[in-house]
């Protein structure tokens, strides 16, 4: 089952095309944003990034989806689940950024609550993990909010960052 596009209370998700690198790319050169994100990345890097999402969608039939404002289209981020191998272990990532001008009105953890439910909910998946950098307290709250749990510190692009998972059954329960 393929779920390309829904919507939360307060934004649409949708899968992404190749016509969202501009808007996509400014939004991830936002050094405040790229500070959260293990740091700035050139446009070529950031094109590689759009097209592991678009490949992933094309081999998996789902993946990170575009979140936008409804009344005018604006991109607000992305979120969503990919297959992902952290230290060497497969794993069902969760992943979320945020453009700055959105941080700090529940957002993040909107757009992530939705994309656990489908991937629990709609693709039947068992558990997913997140991982963020051991100083971004901010997405570490957004995973408490959604009853992830710590499981352990984790080195990832050569930096710390804390790994927490979810399984369906804590979802569903909590």
């Amino acid at each position: 089952m393929r779920v390309d596009t829904f919507r939360t209370a307060r934004m649409l998700a949708g899968r992404p095309g190749p016509e969202d690198f501009l808007e996509w790319c400014q939004f991830r050169q936002d050094p405040r944003v790229a500070a959260t994100l293990g740091g700035p990345r050139p446009e070529e890097r950031i094109r590689r990034d759009l097209d592991a999402i678009l490949e992933h969608w094309a081999r998996h039939g789902f993946g990170v989806w575009m979140w936008r404002a409804p009344a005018d289209g604006r991109l607000i981020g992305h979120c969503g689940l990919r297959h992902y191998p952290v230290e060497g272990q497969e794993e069902l990532e969760l992943l979320y950024a945020l453009r700055f001008e959105s941080w700090g009105q529940g957002l993040a953890t909107e757009m992530a609550a939705a994309s656990l439910e489908v991937g629990f909910g709609r693709l039947g998946f068992q558990d997913a993990v997140a991982f963020t950098l051991t100083t971004n307290k901010a997405s570490r709250r957004v995973m408490e909010k959604l009853g992830m749990r710590y499981e352990r510190d984790i080195t990832h692009a050569d930096l710390p960052h804390v790994l927490f998972r979810i399984t369906a059954a804590e979802w569903h329960r909590g």
